[in-house]
C-alpha cells in the first residue's frame, strides 16, 4: 500500500484538486482501491465528495483514538472502490488542544493506516493536508511515505521552497521514510513569469520537480462547482490530460484500460 500527502505551507495551490483527480484516475482508470483523509477542517473534500455527509467518525476521532475499532466503520464508500475518512470543525480543536497542552496524538493517523494495510484492500491512501504544520497535517505527515507539494509559479512560492525543505528534513527525524515524490507546478500557463518561475524551481535542485505541469484551465473551477473530478467534467481537457500523466509519472504504470 501506498501513501502520499498533499502539502504546501500556502493555501490555494491545489492540495485539494489535486487529491480528487489522483483519486479519479487509480479508480477508474487503474483498478485501484483508495482511501482519501481529509485533514483540513475546512472540510472542502469531505464535501466534495458528500455534500450532505454526517462526521460521526471523522479525522478527529481517530487522533482523539475515539474511532471505532474497525477502520472500514469509520470511512464512507462515496465511490466505487473509493472511501473516505472526513474531515470535520474538531480539528481546530485538536489544534488548541496541542497548542495548549502538545497533546495532539500524532501518531494517530500512522497507526490508522498500518491498520487499514494489514487488511491488504486499499491499495493507495491520499491525505489532503491543510497549509501550514497543524496537528493533522502532522499527523498525516508521520503516516505518510510520500510528499507531494503543489506549487503555483510567484515569488513567494519560489522563497517557499527554501523553507519547504527545511521542514521535510525536520520531519523525517520522526519518519524516516518520508521522501518528496516531487513539487507539482499547477496551473501553468505560457506567460514570462510562470516560464522563468519554472525553470528557476527546476534549477534550484533543493527538491525534486515533476516533469509534468499542470495546465491552467476554466474546466477546473468549474468542475468544482457540480462536485466532479475534472476527469468527468471535461476528459479531453488540458488539465485532465496533464493529469493522467501526472498520474503514470508518479505511479510508474500504464491504466489499466491502456488508456492515457
Amino acid at each position: 500500500m501506498k501513501t502520499f500527502a498533499m502539502m504546501n505551507m500556502k493555501g490555494g495551490v491545489g492540495k485539494t484538486v489535486t487529491t480528487i483527480q489522483l483519486a479519479t484516475i487509480l479508480t477508474n482508470q487503474y483498478g485501484k482501491t483508495v482511501l482519501v483523509v481529509d485533514c483540513d477542517g475546512q472540510c472542502n473534500l469531505s464535501r466534495f465528495y458528500a455534500a450532505d455527509y454526517i462526521d460521526d467518525m471523522t479525522v478527529a476521532n481517530v487522533m482523539e483514538r475515539s474511532c471505532e475499532s474497525y477502520w472500514k466503520d469509520n470511512v464512507q464508500l462515496v465511490r466505487p472502490n473509493l472511501y473516505l475518512l472526513p474531515a470535520s470543525r474538531d480539528l481546530y480543536r485538536l489544534d488548541l488542544a496541542a497548542m495548549q497542552n502538545g497533546n495532539a496524538h500524532i501518531n494517530a493517523l500512522r497507526n490508522f493506516v498500518e491498520v487499514v494495510a494489514e487488511d491488504q484492500e486499499v491499495d493507495v491512501v491520499l491525505f489532503d493536508c491543510p497549509p501550514g504544520f497543524t496537528a493533522a497535517s502532522t499527523a498525516a505527515l508521520i503516516a505518510a511515505d510520500e510528499l507531494i507539494i503543489p506549487i503555483l509559479m510567484d515569488g513567494f512560492s519560489i522563497e517557499g521552497m527554501a523553507e519547504m525543505a527545511l521542514q521535510v528534513e525536520s520531519m523525517r527525524q520522526v519518519n524516516p521514510r518520508l521522501k518528496v515524490a516531487g513539487v507539482l507546478i499547477n496551473q501553468w500557463h505560457r506567460c514570462q513569469a510562470v516560464e522563468q518561475g519554472e525553470k528557476l524551481l527546476r534549477e534550484m535542485r533543493l527538491l525534486p520537480v515533476f516533469r509534468q505541469v499542470i495546465r491552467r484551465t476554466d474546466k477546473v473551477p468549474e468542475s468544482t462547482f457540480v462536485k466532479q473530478p475534472v476527469m468527468d467534467y471535461s476528459y479531453r481537457s488540458a488539465a485532465s490530460q496533464d493529469y493522467r500523466l501526472l498520474a503514470q509519472e508518479i505511479f510508474g504504470e500504464v491504466p489499466d484500460n491502456g488508456s492515457l
